[in-house]
């Protein structure tokens, strides 16, 4: 089985945690990156990532320390965990063409993963040690190993 089947196999585990990852001397938009655990220890460690509720997006990492005109600047992380931490995960997915992960939640909420870049911009551990990373996830030699059907 290879992991991008195993990540579909998180369907209906919950979110147990969403922690910040601080990526010390980087610009800022790298500085902050996202750890979330799910119920099986399974880890996935985010850099960049949008979260919509009801069809709309609510907040992304894009956001994070921003002021917009707001009194305070906005904590993305906070919103995100107040949104995610134990929520039930109905599917996970990966777009084909683009390796973006997209995570579907109960409460009408979805997690797109973002793979911008041919770096190690998302990353998935299983309980196991085994793990994904972007970088990896349109490798042409295993790619129609785990293509969805």
């Amino acid at each position: 089985m290879t992991d991008f089947q195993r990540l579909a196999q998180l369907r209906g585990e919950k979110c147990e945690a969403v922690d910040a990852i601080e990526h010390e001397g980087s610009p800022d938009i790298y500085s902050v990156g996202t750890s979330i655990e799910f119920t099986s220890g399974t880890h996935l460690n985010a850099q960049f990532w949008r979260l919509i509720k009801g069809g709309r997006p609510v907040v992304s990492i894009f956001d994070h320390r921003q002021r917009y005109g707001l009194p305070e600047p906005i904590d993305a992380l906070r919103i995100i965990r107040e949104e995610l931490v134990g929520k039930q995960l109905l599917d996970a997915v990966m777009d084909q063409t683009t390796g973006d992960l997209r995570f579907r939640f109960d409460n009408d909420l979805l997690l797109e993963v973002f793979n911008f870049t041919g770096f190690e911009i998302w990353a998935v551990t299983f309980p196991d040690g085994s793990s994904e990373l972007s970088n990896y996830a349109l490798d042409e030699t295993r790619y129609f190993q785990f293509r969805p059907h």
